[in-house]
């Protein structure tokens, strides 16, 4: 099984970094930026972050991320990289899609740690607002194109190799 690893949010303590809030599917953990980075260097998945020049940032190629939400302190979330574009303290991320009646939905975490769900117009505007800052992103014929979310699956293959090989030895 794979894990998912969803950066949702920053917790500074003023201008210092503490820890990074991480979505895991069914929790939110946190993790020092060390933590992340030895993650990152071990070649384990962690949506939303990539290094350059050993430095956290977000990850606009694999993930889609264009901004993460700071928690500056209690009620204060200020976005991590400040343009005037973005008018919002909340960020949704998206985490999958699924069809409900026919209908494709597409479930998300806030980064006041929501879990919501928004139909295809809703995002596609978010998009367009900066209010989704990762997960998704609009393709070039106006379709929401998702970030992939689960690990390389080399570790399975791996133990299937195994399992295969003890299975024909025997």
């Amino acid at each position: 099984m794979c894990k998912m690893r969803v950066v949702v949010r920053r917790e500074m303590l003023g201008a210092r970094e503490q820890a990074w809030s991480v979505w895991n599917g069914k929790e939110v953990m946190e993790y020092t930026g060390n933590q992340i980075k030895g993650m990152l260097k071990s070649d384990q998945k962690v949506c939303g972050l990539t290094m350059k020049d050993n430095e956290l940032v977000p990850d606009a190629e694999g993930f889609f991320t264009t901004n993460i939400m700071e928690h500056r302190y209690c009620g204060n979330f200020t976005p991590m990289i400040e343009s005037e574009n973005v008018m919002s303290n909340v960020f949704y991320i998206v985490t999958g899609s699924h069809e409900e009646k026919g209908v494709t939905v597409f479930d998300c975490i806030s980064t006041k740690f929501e879990q919501a769900s928004f139909n295809e117009s809703d995002v596609k505007a978010y998009i367009k607002l900066g209010i989704i800052s990762g997960g998704a992103r609009l393709g070039a014929d106006d379709k929401i194109e998702l970030a992939p979310l689960e690990y390389e699956k080399a570790e399975e293959t791996k133990q299937e190799e195994k399992k295969e090989g003890g299975a024909k030895k025997k």
